[in-house]
């Protein structure tokens, strides 16, 4: 009698994974208590291995098929690099803007390249292997606590594979006068994967923002996972910001894992025009009354990009407002894809949730997957969604062109006009400005 086996064979970068979890399991950071998160993290993601279609959240980025293969970690010895490198791989329209700097290179943290000075007096920052290592109180309070998502099993291996990246901590009622924006780097010469994790806290009635930058001064290619955990304080005012701009032989995974407290402002937007795969995941949950949220995406895609905005929004507490506009352009045989889910739980009386996707289509070639969902256990809601995709408007561009305006100039004006409509939601006005010209960027190098 032949005896089948139930056993899910590992993919080779599946494969990968396990082997350098047993390799380096013995020397990673972090007391008794971070290691069981590591151990609990690691079981998760071994039940299923990479996400694949099969799994509703994942069906549209089957990543078992996307990544077949899996590449080691970025050398121990940090490439040399300068702060005007940094600059020079932002470009000049984010690099213009004035930032105190936290620098991120091969998933390492670089003191030396950053503006630790700015931050005295409002909070710290700290090597997040530094942080592991010895605990503050505060990390403790928000390490895998914040809005955990460890059924995610790209979360989870981040969990457990978790050394390099930021911890950040903002002083109860600080007022920052600069951004702090945290620059991740791909430098390393080499095929690399990257695991970066960043815990932030915002202390109660604290005012900041704070900008992630994802860019390459390395063609290599790169395979990057990074969660930042981010616990926004009781009356607290955040905007939060997302430049993700690698090259284009980059597999980027990113997860927001976002909790507001009472009375909290949050605005969130992500920018992105890079990495051949994207996958940009975003969990909010209203974890107190009469907070707000403010989510925002807009996507440039062209070639045969591939990026999947995925959204969750948990309306956990009754007098909470949340707003989510994703916009995406999308030219040759490109991909992109809006995952919108927002749950009103039964004691969330009085939710005010909407959504709206909405893609411009440069190409009969691309494609784009629209979910919106509304998830309603509460009677006293004001909920709704929406979704719609087109190509430029004839009519507009007949009312351009019979001012002179030629056709690509006016073609470029109409997409510029369509994706700018979203970047004029983010309230910081040089980052606005600094994405307004990234628009213009992306056009110009595609010849649109």
């Amino acid at each position: 009698m032949t005896v089948m086996s139930t056993e899910v064979l590992k993919t080779k970068a599946e494969q990968h994974f396990a082997d350098h979890f047993e390799q380096v399991r013995p020397s990673l950071p972090g007391d008794a208590a971070i290691q069981a998160l590591r151990e609990e993290a690691w079981q998760v993601y071994a039940r299923s291995g990479l996400p694949h279609r099969r799994i509703e959240e994942w069906k549209y980025t089957d990543l078992r098929a996307l990544l077949r293969d899996a590449y080691p970690p970025a050398p121990t010895v940090a490439e040399a690099l300068t702060r005007e490198a940094v600059s020079d791989a932002l470009g000049s329209a984010v690099s213009g803007v004035d930032c105190t700097r936290l620098i991120i290179v091969d998933g390492r943290f670089r003191s030396e390249l950053s503006d630790m000075e700015d931050l005295q007096g409002h909070g710290e920052a700290l090597a997040l292997e530094d942080a592991l290592a010895a605990p503050p109180q505060w990390l403790s309070e928000v390490l895998g606590k914040t809005n955990p998502q460890e059924g995610d099993p790209v979360i989870a291996l981040n969990t457990a594979l978790m050394s390099g990246g930021v911890a950040l901590h903002i002083n109860d009622a600080a007022t920052l006068a600069k951004p702090i924006h945290i620059i991740h780097v791909q430098a390393a010469k080499d095929a690399a994967g990257l695991v970066t994790r960043n815990v932030v806290r915002i202390g109660k009635g604290a005012e900041a923002v704070l900008i992630e930058s994802f860019v390459s001064v390395s063609a290599a290619p790169v395979q990057r996972n990074v969660v930042t955990e981010l616990a926004v304080g009781e009356k607290a005012r955040v905007d939060h910001l997302k430049y993700q701009a690698e090259g284009m032989n980059a597999a980027h995974l990113g997860s927001w894992l976002l909790g507001l407290g009472g009375g909290a402002t949050y605005r969130g937007f992500q920018f992105s025009t890079g990495a051949a795969l994207a996958r940009n995941q975003i969990f909010l949950a209203f974890s107190g009354e009469d907070a707000s949220s403010h989510l925002g995406s807009a996507v440039l895609l062209r070639g045969k990009q591939h990026n999947d905005t995925t959204i969750l929004v948990d309306h956990l507490v009754p007098a909470c407002k949340s707003r989510e506009f994703n916009k995406l352009v999308l030219d040759g045989e490109a991909r992109g894809i809006v995952q919108c889910k927002v749950n009103v739980h039964r004691d969330a009386q009085k939710s005010d949730g909407h959504q709206m996707a909405q893609a411009l289509m440069l190409s009969d070639f691309a494609e784009f997957d629209s979910k919106p969902e509304l998830e309603i256990f509460a009677d006293d809601v004001v909920c709704g969604h929406g979704s719609t995709s087109g190509q430029v408007d004839p009519e507009l561009m007949f009312y351009l062109r019979a001012r002179g305006i030629p056709e690509p100039e006016a073609r470029a004006l109409l997409i510029a006009s369509f994706a700018g409509e979203v970047v004029e939601t983010v309230e910081h006005e040089g980052m606005r400005e600094a994405f307004l010209a990234e628009i213009g960027t992306w056009l110009e190098e595609g010849g649109s």
